[in-house]
């Protein structure tokens, strides 16, 4: 029997290809560690802390917050996103890469549930391409009216059947990412 979840809003960012570059190569290269999260840009940073009900006095203070999500379709599956402050005023869900010890990739998030992945020897964005799909990937969290969250992600352009009325709509825009209030009929 499929999972009904009584939605009510959904937290969505829009995985540009450096970041999946990032978060499935060998996490050590020569220069530096560079980013091993997904960056959530300020610009949807109020909509993200307002998501997660934390005030942005407590979140700077705290540096870190974290949720534990269920996996959309898995409904006994769930795991830790942990979301971190960063200088600028900008946030990042930490530990992504999937190569890392001790990475905390989600499990809505991982290759077995259809997640996009690139070969453990990735060098390059260029290289990364190969591997991204084509019309994007988005991640998201869903909070349901009984304030449980749900992760997932979509992939690929927006299905054709897909109307503007529909709750996900928005997640197929150009946009960066933000908050989406689910109406309840």
């Amino acid at each position: 029997m499929k999972e009904k979840l009584d939605i009510k809003r959904i937290w969505w960012r829009n995985v540009q290809l450096g970041e999946f570059y990032n978060i499935e190569r060998y996490h050590r290269i020569d220069g530096g560690g560079g980013s091993l999260y997904i960056e959530i840009p300020t610009s949807i940073v109020p909509e993200t802390l307002d998501f997660l009900n934390i005030t942005e006095t407590y979140f700077n203070s705290a540096s870190s917050f974290e949720i534990q999500a269920f996996v959309i379709g898995e409904p006994k599956k769930f795991g830790p996103i942990v979301f971190r402050s960063k200088a600028g005023r900008r946030m990042r869900i930490a530990n992504q890469n999937r190569q890392q010890p001790g990475s905390q990739r989600h499990p809505a998030w991982i290759a077995s549930r259809g997640f996009p992945v690139a070969t453990d020897s990735v060098a390059n964005r260029e290289e990364a391409l190969q591997y991204f799909p084509v019309g994007g990937l988005r991640i998201f969290i869903a909070e349901t009216f009984d304030e449980k969250y749900y992760a997932g992600f979509t992939k690929g352009h927006r299905p054709a059947s897909m109307r503007d009325n529909h709750p996900m709509f928005e997640l197929y825009s150009n946009k960066v990412g933000g908050v989406i209030n689910a109406n309840k009929d």
